[in-house]
């Protein structure tokens, strides 16, 4: 399940990423038992990468397929990224990458639909 970080910078939107050797990858993790897939997100943040979690907001969230599967992803903003934070992502092999640089990536990736608000009480 990607969790999507984005931040706004003078030079355009950056998103938070993966490199491997095949290129780059969102950053995916799995849902932690008994969490929803958002409180487990941002588990991750908070407690694997060390992130005060509290200045992020919301920005967006979709329902997509990656690799044939179906996956939420979360788009969050208002991170200030500085170069303390920019380290704790680096140990966890994350940066932060222009999106201008992530066309092919973004080309694996299918939108199906967002989630109504309507769907969530059935």
């Amino acid at each position: 399940m990607p969790g999507q970080l984005f931040i706004m910078t003078s030079n355009g939107r950056t998103f938070l990423v993966k490199h491997s050797t095949n290129g780059y990858n969102f950053y995916q993790l799995p849902v932690r038992a008994g969490h929803s897939p958002l409180a487990s997100v941002l588990w991750d943040l908070r407690y694997t990468i060390g992130i005060d979690v509290d200045q992020l907001h919301l920005y967006d969230s979709i329902m997509a397929e990656l690799d044939d599967e179906k996956v939420a992803v979360f788009v969050f903003d208002h991170l200030t990224v500085d170069g303390q934070v920019r380290a704790k992502f680096d140990r966890q092999g994350l940066e932060f990458v222009l999106a201008s640089e992530l066309h092919e990536l973004f080309t694996s990736v299918r939108v199906s639909e967002t989630m109504p608000f309507t769907n969530l009480s059935k």
